[in-house]
């Protein structure tokens, strides 16, 4: 016979072996590629998706100047720096010009008109009648001729303006007139950059824009400023695009100022896209710390199924191999011959596999490329771990002693050999296991501030889950014995046979049992992972949000006059709203060390940001929201208040009277009371009360309304309400106040004890300035300038929306203080919605905007994008790690078909009945898989108490030390992959049993009949 016919005998006496190899080699490949190929994908996909739900400033960068006398000059040197340092990198820019607003009237209207001049504003706009003014035309009112400008749809609502009406500009008398009216296409685009009069046209006393060409803008008395505007094509960014584009953004505004063209009035650079680059690249960062997990977890799993396929085919080849070495064959020549025989069906294996994970990768995730090279490499790499494997233990088989009986049983050297490897892993695992605990994560800070992946921490998990496992199997040897005694007091030969086979023959076992451990382990890490991350996630969304709808609302600063939003319930309407409220969001300084100032609506907190630390901590704020204003009576229609006016015979004029009032949520507003004659000497003011639960009263604001050289004193007499006068309001315990013509208006507040201002510091901040309880801390707040005196009420791990290095105050009792100090009372700028249905009141809010905002959900702050791919393929690996254990365990039945066949002759003449030797042979097998389930679940536990914690954190990058990731188990994908794999491995073992049964039945069985 010659050697290719003997090589192929061989291959074909041993196919159901190799069926098992291409079976793990298949595996391998596919489901490595799909993990691999996915998590690949993850990254880029979570990136663009991220990038491409960024609305306004968060999506743009800008730098803004003024316009140059020179500005082709100013314009080429800012193109020269932008397509040098930010468009080789996936961002693109435009350039515009814009005015200030100026004063400006059409018809009976007065208002401030902002012009804008952008060629490319057509192209992200629709003109719904009229023309755009032509590129071509007018540059500039020419002679009688007004300049034509077309108008936002929304700006000429308001002001009532048409087609042909005229707009006078400054006080030059500059001309427009409407050729066109036009509205944004995505007024939430960050091409806008989030400038609330493109979506509402009149916003903070400011309409428009007005576009006209350059020349007519340039001409407007005002400062006018020239604009470039970032954002990058979501679809065609990279994560190694998105990486260098963060690097380069800061030094951009250094570059310009270098420049002598740009100009040297003020360069300001503004724009949220470094900071969500950077978010998006953390989100990245997360994916890697996780992406080694189910990787490794595959690759031990498949190994252990291999290395027992490999003993198998060793085992059953030793007659074969001792007759073929006695005729002349070398251990080389086998070795190479079995390598052929792998190569044979690893190769197909592995391109089946490969492609039929990039098949199910493209359905999967249509439109997204994927990197063949990956299918590439992780075929290769599953076909030379089975090369090596399976043809590596053929040749050493040969190379062993060829006395037919001699070695086969494993020797003091192989044994020794397996010990040190058991305790090299070990050792492994241990120094991984202590550097993942020193960081506590698999992520460190570099040196530049980056986040990168420890390649030692990144490997503990899986390391300690092996080591862990081989410890476990070593135990199996003691643990069987005290089985096998326990058994044997019984009188049948069931439990006691099958205890008695575990206990004395447990090496026949070791590989697959092991190769169950490290599944079933790797299963339970992966749903405590899952399920921690889970929680994680949930915690970490409802700091970012606030509320489950966290509600923007562009252009607020200080409170100028009456506020629909205060004084309404503007969401109470949405979709399954439970609670909402107003919040104040802005900077404060200690110092000169900034930080970020939360003020809420202390009462109501818990409720309108459930999942967070805010009710708790605001417990402490409870008594300064209670002193914050004198309730007035509810229901109350009209509030009087008598004005005293002291001045000099003869002033004219009048003092303007205002009130301030402070809902029930502590939002503060100023509403007109009319006015008293400086020449009666007083007078009443009087003020209709909206209609609205629980308000309160602030105080009075006075106003003069007189020519120079006037000064009067303004004093308030009781404060009554439908006729009742209102207790605490008597004229002795308000201000009085001080008019001049250098100080017009003067605020009246209650005259109060000067009791310090209540906060809740996050802990950070606590630590920052080393403030205990008690403490006094003075800050001032950045929005109206309020000086602020506070003291510490209590801690708090973190601010919802600030993180840890902020403080938290009540809304009412922050308006008060700065009310009282005579300084802006800072306007609310966000709404927090507690709510059941948070996607449908978002999309009702994008649907029925009357006023600019933007609304996010937890939703859109879940680490999801990246993070759920990476968890997905966990349940991957931890799927295809069952698989190479049922694999391993349809080697196992194999091996003791093999060579238990003789035990089932010599029990049937010892009149042990197939039945009986059926159940003992189900019974071995069923108690050989239970006890690796059951170890491998505790494995994975113990595993999963070690790391899982640092795991699910490392998936949300960012979030705030006060997240807590508990040991959650994500309880049913758990138990669905663990019966599943139980039920196939009784079927693998009904099966085997079956056959033994069928065979201790054939009459006259005799051993030589093998």
């Amino acid at each position: 016979m010659g050697a290719a016919r003997t090589v192929f005998a061989r291959a074909n006496a041993r196919a159901g072996v190799f069926v098992g190899i291409a079976a793990v080699v298949l595996l391998l490949a596919g489901i490595g590629t799909a993990i691999v190929g996915s998590l690949t994908a993850a990254a880029t996909g979570g990136l663009r998706s991220g990038l491409d739900e960024a609305t306004g400033a968060a999506g743009a960068a800008r730098w803004q100047i003024r316009l140059e006398p020179d500005a082709a000059s100013q314009a080429d040197a800012a193109a020269d720096v932008l397509d040098r340092m930010i468009v080789p990198h996936g961002a693109a820019w435009q350039r515009s010009v814009q005015t200030r607003p100026v004063s400006s009237t059409a018809g009976d209207a007065t208002f401030d008109a902002v012009l804008t001049a952008d060629p490319a504003l057509a192209d992200r706009s629709r003109l719904v009648e009229g023309e755009w003014p032509a590129a071509d035309g007018p540059t500039g009112e020419t002679g009688d001729e007004p300049a034509p400008a077309a108008v936002n749809r929304a700006a000429a609502t308001e002001l009532g303006l048409g087609l042909g009406d005229v707009v006078t500009v400054g006080d030059d008398g500059l001309r427009l007139v409407v050729a066109g009216i036009w509205e944004p296409v995505d007024a939430t685009a960050p091409i806008w950059f989030g400038e609330p009069i493109v979506s509402v046209g009149v916003a903070e006393g400011a309409a428009g824009p007005f576009v006209v060409d350059e020349a007519t803008a340039s001409a407007v008395p005002e400062a006018t400023l020239v604009r470039w505007t970032a954002t990058v094509d979501a679809a065609s960014a990279t994560p190694e695009s998105a990486a260098a584009l963060a690097d380069e953004l800061p030094d951009v505004e250094p570059a310009l100022r270098d420049e002598p063209a740009i100009g040297a009035s003020g360069l300001a650079a503004a724009g949220g896209l470094q900071g969500t680059l950077e978010r998006m690249l953390r989100g990245i960062s997360a994916v890697r710390a996780l992406a080694p997990l189910p990787v490794l977890l595959l690759a031990f799993a498949g190994i252990a199924a291999l290395s027992r396929l490999a003993t198998l085919l060793g085992a059953a080849r030793r007659g074969e191999t001792l007759l073929l070495r006695a005729r002349g064959a070398s251990a080389t020549r086998l070795g190479r011959d079995t390598a052929v025989e792998v190569l044979a069906v690893a190769v197909p294996a592995a391109a089946v596999g490969a492609a039929a994970a990039e098949v199910g990768l493209s359905m999967a995730r249509p439109g997204e490329g994927h990197d063949p090279l990956i299918a590439w490499v992780v075929g290769a790499a599953s076909v030379v771990i089975a090369l090596a494997l399976v043809s590596g233990r053929a040749f050493a088989d040969a190379r062993r002693p060829m006395l037919r009986g001699a070695g086969d049983e494993v020797g003091r050297g192989a044994r020794t050999a397996v010990a040190g490897g058991v305790v090299l892993v070990i050792a492994a695992a241990a120094i991984a296991l202590w550097q993942f605990r020193l960081y506590g994560s698999p992520l460190v800070v570099d040196a530049s501030g980056g986040v990168d992946v420890d390649p030692v921490a990144v490997v503990a998990p899986v390391l300690v889950l092996v080591a862990l496992s081989l410890l476990a199997l070593g135990l199996s040897r003691p643990v069987g014995t005290v089985l096998e005694r326990a058994a044997a007091a019984g009188p049948a030969l069931v439990p006691a046979l099958p205890m008695r086979q575990l206990a004395r023959r447990g090496s026949l076992f070791a590989a697959a049992s092991l190769v169950t451990i490290i599944a079933v382990a790797g299963l339970t890490l992966s749903a405590v992972v899952a399920g921690a991350w889970r929680s994680v996630d949930a915690q970490a969304r409802a700091y970012a949000t606030g509320g489950d709808v966290r509600v923007s609302l562009p252009g607020r600063s200080v409170v100028q006059g009456p506020d629909p939003l205060a004084l309404g319930e503007p969401f109470a309407e949405l979709p399954g709203v439970v609670a909402d409220g107003p919040v104040f969001r802005g900077e404060a300084r200690i110092g000169s060390d900034p930080t970020t100032l939360v003020a809420v609506p202390s009462g109501t907190v818990g409720e309108i940001a459930p999942g967070t630390p805010a009710g708790t901590a605001a417990t402490a704020l409870a008594d300064s929201a209670a002193a914050a204003a004198i309730p007035l009576p509810d229901g109350g229609s009209e509030l009087e208040v008598d004005v005293r006016l002291a001045a000099l015979a003869g002033t004219p004029g009048d003092v303007a009277i205002s009130v301030w009032l402070l809902t029930d949520d502590g939002a503060a507003m100023r509403l007109p009371a009319g006015t008293v004659p400086i020449d009666e000497r007083g007078g009443t003011a009087r003020l209709e009360l909206p209609d609205a639960p629980a308000l309160g009263l602030l105080g009075f604001q006075a106003r003069l309304e007189s020519g120079a050289g006037a000064r009067v004193q303004a004093s308030f007499g009781d404060v009554v309400v439908d006729g009742d006068a209102v207790p605490g309001t008597t004229p002795d315990a308000i201000a009085d106040v001080e008019l001049s013509s250098a100080e017009r208006e003067a605020r009246a507040p209650f005259l109060r004890d000067d009791a310090a201002l209540p906060v809740v510091l996050g802990g950070d901040l606590a630590k920052r300035i080393s403030a205990d309880v008690g403490d006094t801390v003075e800050f001032r707040v950045s929005t109206g300038g309020a000086a602020v005196t506070a003291v510490v009420a209590g801690t708090t791990p973190a601010v919802p929306t600030a993180g840890a290095d902020s403080m938290l105050v009540d809304l009412g009792a922050l308006e008060r203080v700065a009310f009282d100090s005579g300084s802006g009372v800072p306007q609310f700028g966000e709404w927090w919605i507690a709510t059941d249905e948070p996607a449908a009141a978002a999309a009702e809010l994008a649907r029925d905007q009357q006023i600019p905002m933007t609304a996010t959900t937890r939703a859109e702050a879940s680490s999801a994008p990246f993070a759920r791919p990476a968890i997905f393929a966990l349940w991957a690996g931890a799927a295809g790690s069952l698989l190479f254990a049922l694999v391993a365990i349809v080697a196992l039945t194999s091996a003791l078909a093999g060579s238990r066949f003789g035990e089932i002759v010599v029990l049937r003449a010892l009149g042990v009945g197939p039945r009986v030797q059926s159940r003992a042979r189900f019974a071995e097998l069923g108690a050989a898989v239970a006890g690796a389930v059951v170890v491998g679940v505790l494995v994975g536990w113990a595993t999963a108490w070690l790391v899982a914690r640092e795991l699910a954190r490392a998936a949300i990058t960012g979030a705030p030390e006060a997240v807590r990731a508990p040991l959650d188990l994500d309880l049913w994908p758990w138990l669905a992959g663990l019966a599943v794999f139980v039920l196939l491995a009784a079927l693998v073992a009904a099966v085997a049993a079956r056959a033994v049964r069928r065979t201790a039945s054939r009459a006259g069985l005799r051993e030589e009949e093998r």
